[in-house]
């Protein structure tokens, strides 16, 4: 017997104590055949009910805490002409305090009526006869099991009583090994599941990253390098740059909006509709609107992408560029003024029939570019402030002694500074096209 907590003082009966073996001999079957709790739950219901000819019967667990006498569980098994569902708040307070308190078995002909509980005379509820014995593990009371008659008057005898105390006794440590299992198999399965979905995260991390350029690209006098870091796994931000020849090269970056993997697999659409367009001959303006076209067929509703494109020509000291709504790259001059590219059209996606203008400008061999996307600028501290365009442009400009991997390096430096303990929340990506380095 535990200790504290008041047991069935009457010698259980050779039929009741039968019946009860049976009960406990067909729950560990059913405990053994599922790892779920519910079913098992269900099954103790129904079973005690039709045992006790009751209309209804209830579980309730506590949570393990054991600060409240609320309900973990509710489970009820209704009849034909019979409603379903849980107690009322004030009935099923008093029944479970009661338990509680008294740590011994409720047997009520009318709860409403009964004298000890005097805060249900003006309750209305069709829980009226009530059966009801403390769940039990070692020296704690964990729930309550209880059956009801919805008419008042029912009266459960002794033989009865004794059948409930047995199977509430040996019932509370069973349903808590069952739960204890249920709760280790979700655990498992939890696990299990977090695994499949890292795996299926870094293979597609692996295959986003192989979308972009690993290495610098060195044209005429400058050189291009790149860097994205997602804010997930996988993000929608993708740049690329590739030479047409010896003294010609493209370079873009482009945003998708949103994050995870639809924003990647969007992403690679774009990198494979960039390469298949603009190949260096067909004039920008077309080349985008055929991508634009390819995206806009392709991308789900409300979704859109922004994106910078540009034609570097080392012969001519020129660019050729477009900008589909992203955000204006800053072109350097070897003076250290600065210049946004904001000539082209509208985001990519939402109309298929959209056009792009091109813009033109001088590029010597000691001018730089920066593209960027908005996960730098947008950037935000502690105390919500933005990182901006304003502190971008001076550290761009800071950066005029430097090659390309330095100042991506100082660009992202800074940008994780500014920001401190706040996480990262959109991706970052930096594009520089800036002279060599001298050998």
């Amino acid at each position: 017997m535990s200790e504290g907590l008041t047991q069935p003082t009457v010698p259980a009966t050779p039929s009741s104590m039968q019946t009860a073996l049976d009960f406990l001999a067909q729950l560990s079957q059913v405990i053994a055949s599922t790892n779920e709790l519910q079913p098992i739950l269900d099954w103790m219901v129904e079973k005690t009910s039709a045992l006790l000819g009751a209309d209804e019967g209830s579980i309730k667990l506590l949570g393990p805490e054991m600060t409240s006498a609320a309900p973990h569980t509710i489970v009820r098994k209704s009849s034909a002409g019979l409603e379903s569902g849980s107690w009322e708040a004030p009935v099923s307070m008093s029944v479970m305090g009661f338990l509680l308190t008294k740590t011994e078995l409720l047997n009520t002909p009318d709860l409403l009526a009964d004298p000890r509980f005097p805060g249900l005379k003006n309750v209305t509820s069709r829980v009226r006869a009530v059966l009801a014995a403390p769940l039990r593990v070692e020296n704690r009371i964990t729930g309550m099991l209880a059956v009801t008659n919805r008419t008042p008057g029912r009266t459960w005898n002794p033989e009865e009583i004794q059948l409930m105390s047995i199977v509430a006794n040996y019932s509370g440590d069973a349903i808590d090994k069952a739960r204890l299992r249920a709760e280790a198999e979700q655990k498992r399965r939890l696990e299990e599941e977090q695994k499949r979905t890292e795996s299926e995260f870094n293979q597609a991390k692996a295959i986003q990253m192989t979308l972009v350029p690993s290495a610098p690209l060195e044209v005429g006098p400058w050189e291009v390098l790149g860097r994205v870091i997602p804010a997930r796994h996988v993000g929608g931000d993708y740049f690329d740059y590739f030479p047409f020849g010896a003294d010609r090269f493209a370079v873009t970056i482009a945003d998708v909006s949103g994050k995870g993997l639809p924003a990647a697999i969007m992403m690679s659409n774009v990198q494979a509709s960039l390469r298949a367009f603009c190949d260096g001959e067909m004039p920008i303006e077309e080349a985008l609107r055929r991508v634009n076209r390819s995206v806009a067929r392709s991308s789900l509703p409300g979704k859109f992408i922004t994106l910078f494109y540009a034609e570097i020509d080392a012969t001519k000291s020129l660019m050729r560029y477009s900008n589909a709504g992203h955000n204006p790259p800053f072109l350097r001059r070897a003076n250290g003024e600065l210049e946004e590219l904001s000539t082209g059209g509208l985001v990519l996606g939402p109309m298929e029939d959209s056009t792009y203008s091109v813009g033109e400008t001088p590029f010597g061999p000691q001018d730089a570019l920066l593209l960027f996307s908005d996960g730098i600028s947008e950037a935000m501290d502690p105390r919500n402030e933005e990182y901006g365009e304003e502190r971008l442009r001076a550290v761009w400009k800071d950066c005029q002694s430097l090659a390309a991997l330095p100042t991506i390096d100082r660009l992202i430096a800074e940008v994780v500074k500014f920001r401190g303990i706040r996480s990262q929340s959109d991706d970052i990506t930096a594009v520089v096209v800036s002279p060599r380095a001298a050998s």
